[in-house]
């Protein structure tokens, strides 16, 4: 696991997301290899099942669903400077100005916090850092690590304030 932000100069700035272990894209990998292995010794048997083909089909697509989602987080980058905001994951490349943004909205997520962009006619939305705690340990971290900056940073540049608060959730807008 690692993060990497960089300053492209003295008003420009990236930022990355934390990049996960691998290891759950292996193993779902390797899961997928050894059903369909199992399938294809069924197979010479003669004893194919409808559920076990879904089972196979299944797991594939679990494993497929993990490596797009490891790909886009490798691939994710937020990169602001004086004239606005740029967003990348892979699969998108938006970049909005400041005065663009009309909204931004926190909502507390499983770790971190949710946050998102909102312009007129196009939207993006990241995590602020959270820890993924087992018995008191921090086990990982997921989300940008600079997020809580990030977030300062898209709402003074943008001239938000603050609108409305709900419990932990937090709505800005123009005044």
């Amino acid at each position: 696991m690692h993060y990497n932000n960089v300053i492209v100069d003295s008003n420009s700035r990236i930022y990355r997301p934390v990049i996960q272990s691998r290891r759950s894209e292996i193993v779902a990998w390797g899961l997928a290899i050894a059903s369909l292995a199992g399938l294809l010794i069924l197979n010479l048997g003669g004893m194919i099942f409808f559920w076990a083909s879904v089972f196979v089909v299944f797991i594939f697509f679990a494993a497929l669903s993990i490596s797009l989602g490891n790909w886009m987080d490798r691939n994710t980058q937020i990169t602001i400077d004086d004239t606005g905001i740029i967003y990348k994951n892979g699969l998108r490349n938006l970049q909005l100005g400041w005065m663009a943004i009309t909204s931004v909205e926190t909502n507390p997520a499983r770790w971190g916090e949710k946050v998102q962009v909102i312009a007129a006619k196009s939207h993006f939305d990241f995590n602020t850092l959270g820890e993924v705690v087992f018995q008191d340990k921090i086990q990982g971290q997921v989300g940008f690590k600079d997020g809580k900056e990030i977030l300062e940073v898209i709402v003074m540049k943008s001239g938000l304030t603050s609108v409305a608060k709900k419990g932990n959730s937090y709505y800005y807008s123009r005044p």
